[in-house]
């Protein structure tokens, strides 16, 4: 974390030290927020629409108003990366529950803050290496919204960390796996791109990715059996800050050959490409 950045916190602007909100607010005493993460590239946001979007419809979820016009929370992303000279950079946006004061339900306004970190240029060994995942039996609550609920997520991850492995996927009493702890998943099965649509939040690169894929590969959104793990020829999950990452072991069984394949590889390609014609090269 960059301790010179600046930040929108409620009103002001701040240092990351510096940053601050009520401990009466239901974000802090419940987690009751709603959240939305994207990122730039050359200082210019991406998809910023979509993930706007994703944020109504997480706060709408949970029955949490935002207060302020659409416009507003634009101009103050757009401050937000004019304040701050990072070439990319993830910004997250949180809208709190705001103050209670039966420590439950809200009786104040929710507060806006918007967050910015640095991030690197992309990392292509990281392609190369692959991540190693493990399965938890468990899952998100009210998944399809974006909220500042990370019980589940913060488990996972200690576990996943405890077996060397990258991060988590969900797998649920039906066993059917579900998504990352950040992520969306996919797999390969032959040609068929293969990821899960129902009980999952639905990434915006996660739909960049499906655009992509749509005149080059059969797609099925539908439940993924953890059964079918044994039999994926490639498999990668996508986020924002990790674009297209391709998982090279989930537990203790090898994907495929055990590394990227050729599909994902295209996909990558594809997106890259995408990307240098939106922002082009600097």
């Amino acid at each position: 974390m960059d301790t010179n950045a600046w930040w929108y916190v409620d009103g002001r602007w701040v240092h990351p030290n510096e940053a601050a909100i009520s401990i009466n607010d239901v974000a802090v005493l419940r987690g009751y927020s709603a959240f939305e993460s994207f990122r730039t590239y050359y200082r210019q946001p991406f998809r910023q629409d979509e993930h706007l979007d994703r944020l109504y419809r997480s706060a709408a979820l949970l029955e949490l108003e935002i207060p302020w016009p659409r416009a507003q929370v634009e101009n103050v992303i757009a401050q937000v990366i004019e304040r701050n000279e990072y070439t990319h950079a993830a910004l997250r946006i949180l809208v709190t529950g705001g103050i209670s004061e039966d420590s439950i339900l809200p009786s104040g306004q929710p507060a806006l803050a918007v967050l910015i970190t640095p991030l690197g240029e992309r990392d292509m060994q990281r392609f190369a290496r692959g991540y190693k995942l493990i399965t938890v039996r468990d899952q998100r609550e009210l998944p399809e919204a974006k909220t500042t609920s990370y019980v589940a997520a913060i488990r996972a991850l200690k576990e996943a960390a405890r077996q060397n492995a990258a991060d988590a996927l969900y797998v649920d009493a039906q066993g059917h796996v579900l998504e990352a702890t950040r992520s969306n998943f996919f797999i390969f099965r032959g040609d068929t791109l293969v990821t899960p649509r129902a009980d999952v939040l639905i990434g915006v690169t996660r739909n960049v990715v499906l655009e992509l894929a749509r005149d080059r590969f059969p797609i099925e959104e539908r439940p993924i059996l953890l059964a079918e793990l044994t039999v994926a020829d490639e498999a990668f999950i996508t986020s924002s800050s990790r674009e297209i990452t391709p998982v090279m072991q989930i537990d203790d069984r090898l994907i495929g050959p055990g590394k990227p394949g050729p599909r994902t590889w295209e996909l990558e390609q594809r997106f890259i490409a995408m990307i240098e014609r939106t922002f082009g090269t600097r």
